[in-house]
């Protein structure tokens, strides 16, 4: 059976949803420092990116991160976005043949979140 476009895409969301707890709190640490690091390039950046600078265990949920960053907004519409699509590119993952990944800019939104998260982070572990 086919699924029209917006039947794919409410998949899609409740599959993402399922597989969002399975981001540590370790891998959302060490690809919050990642992307804040690229962010201040000023040039777009994504999962090829990613790929060059992050241990490969954390490179293989990646995806799921940015879909949370993404997709932020479709889950509070009054939240402002935190990542915007700008572009796409081949994977350099010799694994993907090619595949096109999506490139980003962080917006000012997106790095108050982030850092917002780590300056919690901290606080939980002085409070442990």
């Amino acid at each position: 059976m086919q699924l029209t476009p917006a039947e794919a895409k409410a998949r899609a969301a409740q599959i993402l949803a399922a597989l969002q707890p399975t981001l540590t709190q370790w891998t959302t640490a060490v690809l919050d420092q990642a992307v804040l690091h690229l962010a201040d390039t000023g040039r777009p950046f994504g999962m090829n990116d990613i790929r060059l600078i992050a241990p490969e265990d954390e490179c293989r949920k990646a995806g799921l991160y940015f879909a949370a960053l993404t997709g932020h907004d479709a889950l509070h519409p009054d939240e402002p976005q935190l990542l915007r699509k700008v572009g796409e590119e081949p994977s350099i993952n010799p694994k993907a043949h090619g595949k096109k990944v999506n490139v980003y800019l962080l917006t000012r939104a997106g790095r108050k979140f982030i850092t917002d998260r780590q300056a919690a982070r901290i606080e939980q572990r002085r409070a442990a």
